[in-house]
């Protein structure tokens, strides 16, 4: 892992990414985040231009600073969001991609001094259903792991990213329809589980287990799988625990469980 550190050209500019390394799969864009702080107490900073040293593999975003940063940082002001983005060539080869990105400015909007250099990694990894998911639904977000996490819920529904995914749910809007559903199912007298899963989603294993009890031991034995039906992009699935029917068990629990490869 290479050193990651700023280095300011100017008292008056603190620059810092935050992080100065991220990971992103092969053709994706990444978006850097950091904090400009002017730490002058009487003058103006002007932000006139950025510019970029990076690997072969790696391309800035056209605008992507100036779109985001106010160019004039007034004493004492503090900026703290996207930066820059570049973006990773599809056929770069997994591995770790470096470049330093440098503000350039000063007392005015004619000045070219290099206020402050950081540098950067990107981290480039094989792409998954997943990482193509993330894109799609999170967009200048999918390399915010706050955001586009497994264990993240952007939409504050109770339901983290990973199952979103997997049960074909929209990250973006709260709601929990599309969850699994239990019942008991008279056919076998037992407790029974149906669930959707995303025929797409071969970077995912679904799993269900079943208990005597919340706290397990979780197994999967008795159980009987059966497909219910398929639209081509998803398919409906019913588990049975047929090997436990309630006459003779007494109570019964049942869990998805939900495995990124």
């Amino acid at each position: 892992m290479m050193a990651l550190s700023g280095m300011a050209a100017r008292a008056d500019l603190s620059f810092v990414l935050t992080p100065a390394a991220e990971t992103c799969a092969q053709s994706n864009e990444v978006f850097f985040s950091g904090v400009l702080s002017n730490t002058n107490p009487t003058n103006n900073v002007y932000l006139n231009d950025i510019q970029f040293t990076a690997s072969s593999n790696l391309a800035a975003v056209a605008n992507a600073f100036f779109a985001n940063v106010p160019g004039i940082l007034s004493a004492g002001q503090t900026y703290s969001d996207i930066v820059f983005a570049v973006t990773v060539n599809p056929t770069a080869a997994v591995g770790n991609y470096s470049g330093t990105v440098t503000i350039v400015g000063g007392t005015n909007i004619l000045s070219s001094s290099n206020l402050a250099t950081q540098s950067f990694q990107v981290s480039v990894v094989v792409a998954t259903p997943f990482n193509a998911w993330q894109l799609a639904e999170f967009g200048p977000n999918a390399s915010n792991p706050n955001i586009s996490g497994d264990l993240a819920d952007p939409d504050g529904d109770g339901i983290v990213n990973l199952l979103e995914y997997a049960l074909n749910l929209n990250p973006n809007v709260a709601g929990t329809t599309g969850l699994p559903i239990a019942y008991i199912d008279p056919a076998c007298g037992c407790l029974t589980l149906t669930y959707t899963k995303v025929l797409s989603a071969i970077d995912l294993s679904y799993t269900v287990e079943a208990a005597a009890d919340p706290s397990g031991a979780w197994s999967t034995n008795g159980i009987i799988q059966t497909v219910l039906g398929s639209d081509g992009v998803t398919q409906t699935n019913k588990a049975s625990d047929a090997g436990n029917p309630i006459a003779t068990s007494g109570k019964r629990f049942m869990h998805l469980r939900i495995t990124r490869q």
